[in-house]
């Protein structure tokens, strides 16, 4: 597994968010290249690092920034009979009642 990832992993297995002090010990990386992969991953918008002190000492809490699962493109308006419309992604400025492309679709579609 690349470093990259299982930084990644670790950050996502921690409910509440992982000290940066502890994530590149449980990474078993060094704190500079940790520092690195926290500056890509939130750069990013992978993690968030916010600052937190405590103990007299000042460190950062990284927290994965949940995603929403990308919804399902719903593509059924620009179908008839599994075929797209020639209107998509066209960039010709015509009417309808007089293009070419979409006459001939409409003809294909007619036959079947």
């Amino acid at each position: 597994m690349e470093t990259e990832e299982k930084v990644i992993e670790i950050i996502k297995s921690s409910e509440d968010g992982i000290l940066q002090k502890d994530l590149w010990k449980d990474a078993g990386i060094d704190r500079r290249k940790c520092s690195r992969i926290i500056d890509k991953l939130k750069k990013d918008g992978i993690i968030t690092r916010n600052l937190e002190s405590g103990k007299g000492s000042r460190t950062y809490r990284i927290r994965y920034l949940k995603r929403k699962k990308e919804e399902l493109k719903d593509f059924s308006l620009l179908l008839v009979e599994n075929m797209f419309a020639p209107c998509t992604g066209c960039t010709i400025e015509c009417f309808p009642e007089r293009c070419m492309p979409l006459t001939d679709w409409i003809f294909e579609l007619v036959k079947k």
